[in-house]
């Protein structure tokens, strides 16, 4: 189910999950990937599986009844597949195959306030039930695994567990370099300005770095805003100032320069699901610094510096000592205590071991 993936394939993580685990599915030999897509997506999903009569479409619909129509009106539509997995919080009632439901996050339910009014009371209810009525739950790390059976423990012998991996075109694509960065000597924070990323407590450490460091910069890469924003009270001044750069909407070239570039990446988020950037910083070969997360020290284990989320003299300490520490540039291998070295065919060959074996 990709009806949430848009023409362009790239718009923020689980769009991203969808697309990469998609491509993983096409290139084995044992499994035949339809996809239910939007109408303006269906060609270049179509594109994706290299077969027109693989992809369907959902109706044309304003997005916020989405997910009422995809939970309650097109499960007929989908009997006659073995599997049908949900990409994105629901799985239709009524289906005849094998329910599959990928779980991002649980943040619905801890974090409601994060959302926009609309999706908290459309979406919440019908993802509620397809977690409780899906034959198997992919969870993207054992974190949110545990949070899963907290809030549910009945559902113990439904999960299994499939971690996330950086996507090959970000491995793959020329470096891009920032233009406005000027060789200045920079942290990197990639995701949203939602509350619980945190980001306001790395700004108002920026703000003490600045007086030992006043030539350094803070990057804060991320897509376009939604929902509720936070950047805290430092940052209009430090944007001012030229201390904090945002980029928006990136490609994956910009995106790698970035991690190859950056003195530090900071990960400083109250509550993740997986924490992908973490992974990819990692990857990439860039420090990295996390907050206490469980999902962020599961993704990165001893590879990362590990803070209490709201200390910012902790986070500026860190932040001054990596911009004082020379670093290796470029790709490198590397094994987390976690699961080592991943790729999509691996997340591939987990969630189908996890739904033939649930």
């Amino acid at each position: 189910m990709a009806s949430h993936v848009p023409p362009s394939g790239t718009l923020g993580g689980i769009v991203r999950y969808t697309v990469e685990l998609a491509r993983a599915l096409e290139r084995r030999d044992d499994v035949e990937l339809h996809l239910l897509a939007s109408p303006e997506a269906a060609e270049p999903l179509a594109d994706l599986l290299q077969c027109h009569g693989r992809v369907m479409t959902i109706p044309r619909i304003p997005a916020a009844l989405t997910p009422a129509v995809e939970r309650y009106l097109i499960g007929h539509r989908l009997n006659g597949f073995d599997v049908v997995q949900g990409a994105k919080h629901l799985i239709p009632r009524g289906i005849a195959g094998r329910s599959v439901l990928t779980v991002h996050d649980m943040l619905l339910f801890d974090r409601p306030q994060d959302f926009p009014a609309t999706k908290r009371h459309l979406l919440r209810q019908p993802y509620a039930a397809s977690l409780r009525r899906s034959d198997v739950l992919v969870c993207v790390s054992a974190a949110t695994e545990q949070r899963v059976l907290q809030w549910a423990p009945n559902l113990v012998d439904r999960t299994t567990v499939a971690p996330l991996a950086t996507s090959p075109t970000l491995l793959t694509t020329p470096a891009v370099p920032v233009e406005a960065v000027a060789g200045r000597p920079f942290a990197l924070v990639v995701g949203d300005s939602q509350p619980r990323k945190n980001i306001a407590t790395v700004v108002s450490a920026w703000r003490r770095v600045v007086e030992s460091r006043p030539d350094a910069l803070l990057v804060l890469v991320g897509p376009p805003p939604w929902g509720q924003e936070s950047y805290g009270p430092d940052y209009a001044g430090l944007s001012a100032s030229g201390h904090v750069l945002q980029l928006t909407g990136i490609g994956d070239g910009v995106l790698r320069w970035c991690y190859e570039n950056a003195a530090v990446v900071l990960a400083p988020s109250l509550a993740e699901g997986f924490g992908l950037p973490a992974v990819e910083a990692l990857d990439l070969g860039a420090p990295l610094v996390t907050s206490q997360d469980p999902a962020l020290v599961e993704a990165s284990g001893e590879a990362a510096e590990h803070l209490p989320a709201e200390d910012v003299a902790a986070w500026a300490r860190s932040a001054l000592a990596n911009l004082s520490t020379p670093r290796h540039r470029g790709l490198e291998a590397r094994v987390t205590p976690t699961h080592g070295p991943r790729t999509w065919d691996d997340v591939a060959a987990d969630t189908v071991s996890g739904v033939l074996g649930g």
